[in-house]
């Protein structure tokens, strides 16, 4: 483990596999799940959230910093890796959040089993086929313009200036690769969603918070919708000037938005 002011670095053990895991911050776990832009570090979104929470920010297998066991190869997969991590590190009445792709792991994770949820917030998440609108093709979308359309303001938002001046987007290789390649592994075929899911959404019995960018370019909001009417007694939540990656384009408001929630 090493540390630094904010934040240790962890390796927790889940079955053949060591979890790269971030955390800082003190309170109830709040257990955070990066999407398709990949694990980018201790953001200043994780930072606001620690204000009142221990907040957790792991790399998904296969994302570079977590290896991927062979036996991964789908979104339910990484809701079964991120249950038994939860029972490996006796978390209970966690605060779970999922952004994007990880919306969608934390989702299945809710239908699979919601004892060791205390609430859960699904910010921008895949995993549902839009009704109106289409979602971007991040697989043929030139990585650098996928990264951009994520955000309101392209590449003139604070947060991706801070992240992707230091580790400059590269569109094939580089360090990101490798959670690029595992999201076409899980999400290609059908494209960034499960047909079941929509029907197995009932099911939840989590208290849970649906949260869109209103200028996300990535996921129609038309999904915001589905999630928030197929979930029992789930809430929406809009934040404006904001784009697919709230947690990157209004990483203090969205903070804002969960605290509130969780202290409900």
């Amino acid at each position: 483990m090493t540390a630094t002011a904010d934040y240790t670095t962890d390796e927790a053990p889940v079955g053949q596999t060591r979890l790269y895991v971030l955390k800082g911050g003190s309170g109830p776990a709040c257990l955070v799940l990066h999407g398709i832009e990949g694990h980018e570090g201790w953001l200043t979104f994780h930072a606001a959230l620690a204000r009142s929470a221990l907040v957790l920010s792991p790399s998904h297998p296969g994302y570079g910093q977590t290896p991927a066991p062979e036996w991964i190869t789908s979104v339910p997969h990484q809701a079964i890796f991120y249950h038994w991590y939860l029972q490996q590190a006796g978390l209970q009445q966690v605060d779970l959040v999922g952004v994007g792709l990880g919306g969608w792991i934390a989702a299945t994770m809710a239908v699979m089993d919601s004892s060791r949820l205390r609430h859960l917030a699904l910010v921008d998440a895949a995993g549902l086929r839009p009704t109106q609108g289409e979602m971007l093709d991040v697989f043929v979308t030139p990585w650098r313009q996928v990264i951009e359309r994520g955000f309101l303001h392209g590449s003139e938002a604070p947060e991706y200036q801070h992240i992707y001046s230091a580790a400059p987007i590269q569109d094939f290789g580089g360090v990101r690769e490798a959670g690029r390649t595992m999201s076409m592994r899980m999400c290609f075929k059908p494209y960034m969603h499960d047909p079941s899911l929509a029907g197995m959404l009932p099911k939840i019995t989590t208290p849970t918070l649906v949260v869109w960018g209103e200028d996300d370019a990535l996921i129609p909001i038309d999904c915001a919708h589905q999630y928030q009417r197929a979930i029992p007694g789930a809430t929406l939540r809009t934040i404006d000037n904001c784009g697919h990656f709230a947690h990157l384009d209004q990483p203090e408001r969205l903070a804002e938005v969960l605290q509130t929630f969780f202290s409900a």
